[in-house]
């Protein structure tokens, strides 16, 4: 059997979550104005995550925000690599629902939240009053993996983000709509890989 070329195979992207951060465990919006850092735990899920990664990646990406980076930056040490941080990758602003219960949020506002396929309401927003829609994300997904094209081709790339930013790569790459996209969930320090 012939050997696939290596312009056959394109870029390879692996969407890796962030390690566990404060607020996280408890369903809290941190979105994109609550900076806040990995607790023991994402430090933990960190460690293994670059511990247990095979094949040096070419280029290790991440969100601006210190979850990511800081993920991000054991993968980094491990195989010596600068950590390039894209601004378009970061978390959903979530406008005036930052710092805010998704559960509580999710009862109290239902239509602003997207259904999972057996019908019960998701975590994820169609829209955050004063901040991001869904729209919104897509079309920072849509630039992003322009750019990964752009700048990156025939290599293999790690971006540490966010869930609902993971989710919205995934759905330009594949055409998986909600509410069908939710039933993957990405969970912290879990990844999804994809060629482009």
């Amino acid at each position: 059997m012939e050997p696939t070329s290596r312009a056959k195979r394109g870029i390879s992207l692996c969407l890796v979550r962030h390690g566990r951060a404060g607020g996280n465990r408890a369903h809290i919006f941190n979105g994109s104005r609550r900076d806040v850092p990995l607790t023991a735990l994402g430090r933990k899920q960190a460690k293994e995550l670059a511990r247990n990664w095979t094949g040096k990646p070419d280029a290790i990406l991440s969100s601006p925000m210190k979850r990511a980076r800081s993920t991000a930056g054991y993968l980094a040490r491990k195989y010596r690599l600068p950590v390039v941080v894209v601004p378009d990758t970061h978390e959903q602003n979530i406008g005036k629902w930052t710092g805010k219960s998704a559960v509580v949020m999710c009862k109290k506002h239902p239509d602003y939240f997207f259904r999972k396929t057996n019908g019960k309401i998701s975590h994820y927003l169609k829209k955050a009053p004063g901040g991001e829609t869904w729209g919104d994300i897509l079309k920072r997904a849509r630039r992003f993996l322009a750019f990964v094209r752009k700048t990156y081709p025939q290599k293999r790339v790690v971006l540490i983000a966010h869930g609902v930013f993971i989710l919205a790569c995934v759905s330009v790459l594949t055409g998986i709509k909600p509410p069908k996209l939710w039933d993957l969930h990405v969970k912290n320090a879990h990844m999804i890989c994809e060629r482009l």
